[in-house]
């Protein structure tokens, strides 16, 4: 494609918070969790899980944003998801992803690798069994797989100066 859709940071950010707290996003996690049927995984809160999804679809978003686009952009995009996360009391999910955005830095071969043994650790006191990690590795790649699509089909700006 030679030319790409000019979006404003602010807004893609906006729509993908949208889709990401949006009830028909937590049923399809609610049935990854029923389909991996691991009673280590069974035993989390729904809740918590949501969590921790929503910990990791930021950071992986924003870990896209960085990689792919100026340091304005990538600056616009984690300050509005703070504030955003700050404003609705989601000190939580804020918290996770700065320990997920840890993780996948911490590796220097495959961060989503590392995310995933996170999850496992605190989720499950790393008790997740094989099939259910390979689920949650395969999962996370399609995730940030959509990110970088999204990048080939828009170019990033900032309203701010």
């Amino acid at each position: 494609m030679l030319f790409r859709k000019r979006t404003d940071v602010v807004d893609y950010c906006s729509m993908n918070i949208s889709i990401l707290f949006s009830q028909e996003r937590e049923e399809v996690w609610l049935q990854l969790k029923k389909d991996c049927n691991d009673s280590f995984l069974n035993n989390v809160e729904n809740s918590k899980l949501d969590t921790h999804y929503r910990a990791i679809f930021l950071e992986l978003m924003l870990i896209v944003i960085t990689k792919k686009c100026k340091w304005q952009i990538s600056s616009d995009a984690r300050m509005f998801i703070m504030n955003y996360l700050n404003e609705h009391d989601l000190k939580d999910i804020e918290d996770l992803q700065n320990e997920y955005n840890k993780a996948f830095g911490r590796s220097y071969t495959d961060g989503i690798a590392s995310m995933i043994s996170l999850f496992n650790e605190l989720l499950t006191n790393s008790k997740m069994q094989k099939s259910t990690i390979e689920r949650f590795y395969a999962e996370f790649y399609s995730m940030i797989n959509i990110f970088f699509d999204d990048q080939k089909s828009i170019k990033l700006i900032t309203k701010n100066p």
